[in-house]
């Protein structure tokens, strides 16, 4: 979990200084410091009084977070795949249906094929 990280970017999008914002937070820029570092646990609330100083609630923290801890592949599936397979998936995409079914033809003959490797 890197809740750290995205409050400093979320800081950092703002240009604010780590003393601006752990003065409307109500804790020091050294501890703001630790917690974007992910060097220090933070509270529930301390949490709440963090969010509501870079003007962001819970949910959109927790949902950036969820966002970060999905794999690649679920926000694209194509991620999932080799350099080689991306590109085909590019073609195929681009191909009308008729000629997709005609590329799917040629791929199981292909594959049907005895001696082929």
């Amino acid at each position: 979990m890197d809740i750290g990280g995205i409050l400093k970017e979320r800081r950092q999008r703002r240009e604010e200084t780590l003393e601006e914002v752990a003065y409307r937070a109500g804790t020091d820029a050294g501890n703001l410091s630790r917690i974007e570092r992910n060097r220090q646990d933070v509270s529930v609330q301390r949490l709440g009084r963090l969010c509501a100083a870079l003007e962001m609630s819970l949910t959109e923290l927790f949902e950036e977070l969820e966002g970060r801890t999905k794999t690649p592949h679920l926000r694209d599936p194509a991620a999932a795949f080799d350099k080689e397979t991306r590109e085909l998936i590019s073609i195929v995409s681009a191909l009308t249906p008729s000629r997709r079914r005609l590329l799917m033809k040629i791929a199981e003959d292909v594959r049907d094929s005895k001696g082929l490797s």
